[in-house]
């Protein structure tokens, strides 16, 4: 950062090849234009953005198409930072880039929703793993972990990113049950001889602050299943 002693590569008035500073200074600036508005994209009803990197991911630039005579919101996904738009409002834990009038075949007026956070302040998107462990072969629909969470906490469809294994493989097929507040909500699958299970999850959930989430057993246990862990990749 700078302060009233600048940092950055300032630009003089009779200076030479100003646009070699400004360029460099716009380039060291880019991580901080991520999804902002791409002007030479934008065209009647098609609105571009910038890309980049967003927690890993790489983000083209790219564009997406509004709809006439309507308020359009343009938002991020909060796992992957994918773009999206509707007329309907920013989706709860997704990232909000733009609220966008338009008339009959252009822009009529746009407002930007990004907004900076410091490092220290939670922002949204960032990461929130939750790990459950059950000791030895669990008993016949035996809960195997209880989770209180204590913030709103957000798991993607399919749980990509998340982990399940045991230290002993399982003798036939098993399914576990993952809930919230009682109500199952995905699987956690072990193939017969495996150790390491999968995910079924049809579609993100995203729990308030206090909601249980819940790891039941099925209602025969498998014989030889043991040590299981679970950890589940979530955003807040």
């Amino acid at each position: 950062m700078s302060n009233s002693t600048t940092l950055l590569d300032t630009i003089a008035t009779n200076q030479a090849n100003k646009e070699v500073v400004a360029n460099a200074l716009f380039d060291a600036a880019s991580p901080g234009m991520l999804w902002g508005r791409h002007a030479s994209a934008c065209n009647l009803l098609t609105w571009g953005y910038y890309g980049g990197y967003y927690v890993g991911n790489a983000i083209a630039n790219g564009t997406v198409t509004l709809t006439a005579s309507a308020t359009n919101y343009v938002y991020a996904d909060n796992v992957t930072g994918a773009v999206s738009v509707n007329t309907s409002g920013v989706p709860a834990g997704k990232i909000p880039l733009y609220q966008i009038v338009t008339g009959t075949t252009t822009v009529t007026s746009y407002t930007d929703l990004r907004g900076f956070q410091p490092s220290s302040v939670p922002q949204s998107g960032a990461p929130y793993d939750v790990l459950m462990f059950s000791p030895g072969v669990p008993a016949n629909s035996a809960l195997m972990a209880r989770i209180v969470t204590p913030r709103p906490v957000t798991f993607p469809s399919g749980l990509t990113g998340s982990y399940a294994s045991a230290s002993v493989a399982a003798t036939a097929a098993v399914t576990l049950t993952l809930a919230r507040n009682g109500s199952a909500i995905g699987t956690v699958n072990f193939a017969a001889g495996a150790s390491t299970g999968t995910f079924t999850f049809s579609s993100s959930v995203t729990t308030a602050a206090g909601d249980v989430l819940t790891l039941t057993n099925q209602a025969t246990t498998d014989a030889t299943l043991a040590n299981i862990s679970v950890t589940l990749v979530g955003t807040r």
